[in-house]
């Protein structure tokens, strides 16, 4: 660090006048004393001057500038791919251990040179490096991401990226690498020469069929190497076979899709396991089959669109209702409602009815029995809606409108939605409904509450109420297809608003579910590398929500191997995170004890085996040349690590950085003045009381 002291005239004369001062200060102080210790005298004179004109000098001195200069070794980063298509690798030049003690003793030589991270991909970037080749997935892009996130405005000198070119997960690394200032070299490893092999590349399927019907699979076959062999695909489920045929591999780069069609004859989570018959010498057998598994339900529920008029909202309602392929939405004007569609339907949907010019009063009759969600609008008529329901009251008058935003009660306990769906709700543009004031009758639960500007009303927005234990959900205002609109231009997809209608949906027909413990899964089809995650609610005599007391929960595999878990409490419930299981079959029992009564529960989840990394095995070195070459870095092979050093070492702009950083202080901060006046005094102390003066 450099010090230096920024004078001026002024500083310059304040120097002058506290020397003055300090000179004035040590002659009063020992112009009287014994004049036969001059020479002491003389000292003491000139120790108090000093610390004197110090101590009045940095009241007001100038400002002190230091400079700190920082080195900076060039930063390498390297990320070795362990995924299992590196693993599978059958070569005489290449051995996963011999490769990987290479590469350790390349990573030891490099880091006594330069500042050094090391990092493993597949399913995601760890920290260190790996070389079991067990991630069952790749995702390149990942790494190019993670360095441009952790490592923002640094003197990176180069990433080395070691795989084989193949990702199926995450996007066009290329893209990713673009905005990375620093040469990449690329380490290709795997065998671009297709090996001889049959596989089952991908089957395109619903993972919901409806009980006895029909339901396809699309299996997509590939084959390399193979031409002039016969095989066969088959498909059998816990009865054994239900589908073969034959299959005549003609060419040596053999691709095929073949539709299958069966039967959903039995309800509930349905095996099913495809199959190609292998040839000899193949590269690997791992990949002759997939095993999916479909859930069979008993039908679909019918919901029904009854609209006061055309409306936008109309075709976004029916978009995103109709995704989840458990419902069937039909769209009909008060004129055309048949009794036949409201006896079917498992939900009503009233748009903006009772109307200005419709008062309902017919189908408010007929749908008596049947849960309802009412959307408001201006066609809404307030007077006719109010006495239609007992959920909300509006109060208004003449035919002003006004826009409302969404804002998200914290205290909404009726289903769950997602963080990022809360968000993006309370950033969507508002909704028009008509002007007046909007109350609850009685018990409800208010999920998004009116904000009108910056002020967060207590008025409902999107409110849940139940009425002759039948459920009712009304929505205060019109034009919620903006929202889908919006959220597509802003992030590519519907997510927020699909998520918040279809749980509405699902909330409302569904039917009431009395049982006072209940278990389940997030989801009845986790993918191998997901967290298993369950969820719990206990209820009261009161049917209040509580978790005093702890959930047991006992996973078993089909083989019997039990894993045994604890549920976590969070909030007024339970969840757990079992943490990833091994592909297969699972269920669960859970129980619970709530004073005297216990409760138990029992479910069932499939996590399914993952196999991305063997459906495609030929190693795409183009993509790491290209990726080399457009960052002024360089594509090697494994045997070429010794000329990657040398690379290195040659790559003028790989090289220590310095910095200088300057700042400004006051010289009454500096310690070391603090000090000197100290050890002045103490002198002038010591030598006085020494000599008897004190």
């Amino acid at each position: 660090m450099l010090l230096q002291i920024q004078f001026t005239t002024a500083t310059i004369l304040w120097l002058l006048a506290c020397l003055i001062l300090g000179l004035a200060y040590a002659f009063v102080l020992y112009k009287d004393k014994n004049s036969e210790k001059k020479s002491l005298n003389y000292l003491l004179f000139v120790i108090r001057t000093l610390a004197v004109t110090i101590i009045a000098y940095i009241l007001f001195a100038p400002l002190v500038k230091s400079t700190t200069k920082t080195l900076e070794k060039p930063l390498l980063l390297i990320a070795q791919d362990n995924s299992a298509s590196i693993g599978i690798i059958k070569s005489a030049d290449f051995s996963s251990k011999s490769y990987a003690d290479r590469f350790k003793k390349f990573e030891k030589y490099l880091s006594e040179k330069y500042e050094i991270h090391s990092y493993s991909f597949g399913n995601s970037v760890k920290a260190g490096l790996k070389f079991d080749f067990t991630d069952k997935q790749s995702n390149i892009e990942s790494v190019f991401k993670m360095v441009n996130d952790e490592f923002p405005n640094r003197n990176i000198g180069a990433v080395i990226l070691a795989t084989d070119g193949i990702y199926n997960r995450g996007g066009n690394p290329q893209y990713a690498s673009e905005n990375l200032k620093a040469p990449i070299y690329t380490i290709a490893l795997g065998d671009t020469i297709p090996k001889k092999d049959l596989l089952v590349s991908n089957i395109n399927y619903n993972n919901i069929a409806y009980l006895d019907n029909q339901f396809q699979l699309e299996v997509s076959l590939e084959g390399y190497q193979c031409k002039g062999t016969i095989t066969s695909v088959t498909v059998t489920d816990e009865r054994g076979l239900v589908f073969t045929k034959a299959v005549n591999v003609n060419s040596n780069e053999f691709r095929q899709t073949i539709p299958i069609t069966l039967i959903a004859s039995k309800k509930g989570i349905r095996k099913y396991k495809v199959s190609i018959a292998g040839v000899k010498d193949e590269l690997s057998e791992l990949n002759n089959s997939q095993t999916i598994f479909v859930e069979v339900i008993d039908g679909k529920q019918n919901v029904l669109v009854i609209a006061n008029s055309p409306h936008p909202d109309l075709s976004a309602l029916k978009q995103t209702i109709e995704q989840n392929k458990r419902y069937s939405v039909k769209v009909v004007f008060p004129d055309g409602v048949l009794d036949e569609d409201i006896e079917k339907a498992g939900l009503v949907i009233m748009h903006q009815l009772p109307s200005l010019t419709s008062d309902a009063g017919a189908i408010n009759y007929k749908i008596k029995l049947k849960p309802v969600l009412y959307i408001v609008g201006l066609q809404s008529s307030p007077g006719l809606f109010s006495k239609a329901q007992s959920v909300v009251n509006v109060v208004s008058s003449g035919n002003a409108s006004q826009e409302i935003l969404a804002n998200v009660s914290a205290d909404f306990y009726a289903f769950t939605i997602s963080d990022s769906t809360k968000t993006k709700l309370q950033n969507f543009g508002p909704l028009i409904n008509p002007f007046g004031n909007y109350a609850v009758k009685g018990a409800s639960s208010i999920l998004l509450k009116q904000q009108i500007g910056k002020v967060v009303t207590e008025m409902p927005l999107l409110v849940f109420g139940e009425e002759s234990d039948k459920k009712i959900g009304i929505l205060n205002g019109e034009g919620f297809w903006k929202w889908r609109l919006e959220e597509f231009q802003e992030s590519g997809n519907h997510q927020a608003v699909n998520e918040l209608i279809n749980k509405t949906v699902q909330y409302l027909s569904s039917r009431n579910d009395k049982r006072k413990f209940r278990v389940y899964s997030l989801k009845n089809n986790f993918d191998e590398n997901e967290s298993v995650i369950l969820n719990a609610e206990l209820y009261n005599d009161a049917y209040e929500l509580i978790n005093s007391p702890d959930v047991l929960i006992s996973i078993k595999d089909v083989s019997g191997k039990n894993y045994k878990y604890i549920f976590s409490k969070e909030g007024n419930a339970y969840k757990l995170d079992a943490g990833i299981l091994p592909p297969g079959e699972y269920k669960y029992e859970s129980n619970t004890q709530l004073g005297s009564k216990k409760y138990d529960a029992r479910g069932q989840f499939v996590i399914t085996q993952q196999q991305l990394e063997l459906q495609r095995i030929t190693a795409n070195h183009q993509l790491l040349y290209t990726l080399a070459e457009q960052s002024g870095g360089k594509m090697i092979f494994p045997n070429q690590l010794a000329e990657l050093e040398n690379l290195l070492a040659k790559n003028e702009n790989i090289k220590t950085l310095a910095y200088e950083e300057s700042k400004y202080d006051e010289i009454i901060d500096l310690k070391v003045i603090f000090a000197i006046v100290l050890a002045l005094l103490a002198v002038e102390w010591f030598i006085r009381k020494r000599n008897g003066e004190l």
